[in-house]
């Protein structure tokens, strides 16, 4: 059976973990408009393939005659939804820092955090990293995720951290990068293991809202990307996550993509064009570290759809790919232009 749903609201109806759970306005609008978004994810094999699974998307694809034989059983979604967790990258970052330790120490790479259950401990790790991000379990792109400045939290961020290990149970925290570049590596999980399939490079918005991705061949993103991080260092943290995430449980049923994002870090503020815009030229002797593993999502991503679009390139082209809301409505835009 050859199944693919796409479901933008998947990361809210985690949180929510209701079967009968009613999305925001703007995602159920996301879906209308972009009902037919999956003709362009190039998927050639029979599967059964939500953006995103939930007891939500159970529900619905039950209603639409999926049978029960090829939806996650209650239990397997349990797993999911843990793996799929915030808590789930602080684990697996600490082992990223355990096996490539001597490219950490060389400031190579960056990246720490830690996961919080309870208020103290959420001031505590405030205390530790100064400007800091507090974040949701579970949240959409852009949601769930709250800023704070160094020193004592307000009133207005008590009150978050207080709903937050309410009604999810906990909070990750991190310290606030200097980020000058998003990216992501896409990966391919079956049977608990997975596989390489490529790279992804994307903007966002200033509130972390996806903007946008390159779309080019595997050998152009790299060379751009090179410009900010030594080819040799991406390979090694690539190789590292292929043993990580394979060693990981990830769900033994699980068949689809997984994507961990990642950030390129300036130690100081930068005004250094994206490579995947490339509109200024990069200042000599700037350094920078690549933030090897901030979220790992389990699901469908706008980088993995980047990678499908790929195949529709001829020699020498290059794309972008975008999704774009105008007076409340979405549309999916792949554009192609010459190198």
């Amino acid at each position: 059976m050859w199944l693919l749903y796409f479901n933008p609201e998947n990361d809210l109806a985690l949180a929510s973990n209701d079967p009968h759970y009613t999305p925001p306005a703007s995602a159920r609008q996301m879906a209308e408009d972009l009902r037919d978004f999956p003709r362009m994810w190039n998927v050639d094999r029979d599967i059964v393939l939500p953006w995103g699974w939930s007891p939500l998307a159970v529900t619905r694809l039950r209603a639409m005659g999926v049978a029960e034989s090829l939806l996650p059983s209650p239990s397997q979604l349990e797993a999911y939804r843990h793996f799929a967790s915030r808590q789930t990258a602080v684990r697996l970052l600490k082992k990223v820092r355990e096996q490539l330790s001597s490219l950490f120490e060389a400031s190579k790479l960056v990246g720490e955090s830690s996961w919080c259950c309870s208020e103290e401990e959420v001031f505590e790790a405030c205390g530790r990293y100064g400007a800091s991000m507090l974040k949701m379990p579970w949240s959409g792109s852009g949601r769930g995720v709250r800023p704070v400045g160094e020193g004592a939290l307000c009133q207005k961020d008590l009150d978050w951290v207080r709903r937050c290990l309410q009604r999810q149970g906990g909070v990750e925290v991190e310290p606030k990068y200097n980020k000058v570049q998003d990216l992501a590596m896409e990966f391919w999980a079956e049977e608990g293991r997975v596989r390489y399939e490529g790279l992804s490079l994307f903007d966002t918005t200033a509130g972390g809202v996806y903007a946008g991705n390159l779309v080019a061949s595997e050998q152009l993103k790299l060379e751009r990307l090179s410009r900010l991080v030594a080819p040799e260092v991406v390979e090694e943290v690539r190789c590292c996550l292929i043993g990580v995430l394979s060693a990981a449980d990830i769900p033994q049923w699980y068949t689809g993509p997984l994507g961990v994002d990642m950030m390129v870090v300036a130690p100081h503020p930068s005004s250094i064009a994206h490579p995947s815009g490339t509109e200024s030229p990069l200042e000599q002797g700037d350094a920078f570290s690549l933030h090897p593993l901030v979220e790992i999502n389990l699901r469908m991503t706008m980088g993995w759809v980047a990678l499908r679009l790929q195949q529709n390139l001829l020699p020498g082209e290059l794309g972008t790919f975008k999704i774009v809301c105008s007076n409340g409505r979405y549309s999916a835009l792949f554009i192609k232009k010459g190198v």
